[in-house]
């Protein structure tokens, strides 16, 4: 079992190349995990995307950006709060220190470029007018589907940087090891991780369809899935 004051992260699969079905062990066990606080995790899912929304209603350009910068923020303390449920048995905060903190800062920034290449996608897709509309929260007449396309698209980069929070939060990593750790976990189990990847996909894509529905519900159970193979590819 991993824990929340390891200091050191070591990838465990470097020479191996895991199966596909690994990822419904994975499933498996972060439904189990959910299990344990269903309640309090959903609604932990519902005041994070509460309060990137409110802060993403600020004016523009900075809210849109602030938004952004704090997404990868809410999502360590998502995660934080798996791993304490997965070890000490409750959801919490705690753990971390000053410095893993400020990576996970620094590390944040990448929320805005993460979503500059998203929305030069959706403007592919939909027009760069509808993506602007979009992002000042106006709505648009453009078919979900794309919207969906548009908000999944960057899933391949989520998988790459996928266990990035982790190592800087709970290994204290440098933000150059946990890069390479992540890096090499998805080169080297790319076949479950990939399985994830449509998961996670999918849950995003079906957002426009389910009125953000489907990442409340299914995002904390996903994490969950995503922690589960954090804790065997990790030591």
């Amino acid at each position: 079992m991993t824990t929340v004051t390891s200091t050191r992260a070591t990838y465990q699969q470097a020479n191996k190349t895991l199966p596909a079905n690994e990822a419904f062990t994975w499933l498996k066990e972060g439904w189990q995990l959910f299990k344990k606080a269903p309640f309090k995790l959903l609604g932990l899912s519902f005041l994070m995307l509460l309060t990137a929304g409110l802060i993403q209603a600020l004016a523009a350009p900075i809210g849109i950006g602030v938004s952004k910068w704090m997404s990868p923020l809410l999502t360590t303390l998502m995660w934080l709060a798996i791993a304490n449920l997965a070890v000490k048995g409750k959801v919490s905060f705690s753990g971390g220190t000053m410095r893993s903190w400020a990576n996970v800062a620094l590390w944040s920034l990448s929320g805005p470029i993460i979503a500059w290449i998203q929305f030069q996608i959706g403007a592919m897709l939909m027009g760069s007018e509808s993506v602007t509309a979009l992002v000042n929260g106006t709505m648009v007449d453009v078919p979900a589907w794309k919207v969906g396309l548009m908000l999944g698209s960057v899933t391949p980069i989520s998988l790459l940087f996928l266990f990035v929070p982790l190592l800087l939060i709970l290994k204290q990593s440098s933000i150059v090891e946990a890069l390479k750790n992540s890096a090499t976990a998805l080169v080297s189990a790319y076949k479950p991780l990939l399985v994830i990847g449509a998961v996670i996909f999918l849950t995003v894509f079906l957002a426009p369809y389910t009125l953000a529905l489907s990442g409340l519900v299914f995002g904390p159970i996903v994490s969950c899935a995503c922690f589960a193979a954090y804790q065997r590819l990790f030591r």
